[in-house]
């Protein structure tokens, strides 16, 4: 009897790091996504949490991809399989794109975060 194994699809990762300087209200980066389907999401934060909604969105080429909503919603949660933790997605990538964080406020700390794509190979 010969076993088959089903086949894990094969995943990628690109990360972004983005800084909104103390006292600063934005930061973006360009990046370029490889072939596949962007399905999850992740930001990670270092330091303290500032006391304002900062929004992290995804645009393509000035158009939201991803409308902006706090970073906060992002942050990877505990339990279950590692893909279930990350803020489901569904949008082709092979493309630039800008990862762009904004507070309606200034920060007086600052915020850095470093925002991570799962992109599974098609």
């Amino acid at each position: 009897m010969q076993l088959k194994f089903k086949q894990m699809p094969q995943y990628r990762h690109k990360k972004v790091n983005l800084t909104i300087a103390a006292a600063g209200q934005l930061d973006e980066k360009k990046v370029n996504l490889p072939a596949g389907t962007c399905v999850g999401m992740a930001v990670i934060k270092t330091g303290a949490a500032p006391d304002e909604f900062v929004d992290l969105s995804i645009l393509d080429n000035g158009s939201e991809l991803v409308e902006g909503s706090d970073y906060r919603f992002y942050e990877k949660t505990n339990g279950g399989r590692w893909i279930d933790s990350l803020r489901p997605m569904s949008f082709d990538c092979n493309r630039d794109i800008t990862v762009r964080l904004a507070a309606d406020n200034a920060i007086a700390g600052g915020l850095k975060l470093q925002v991570i794509f799962f992109i599974i190979q098609n």
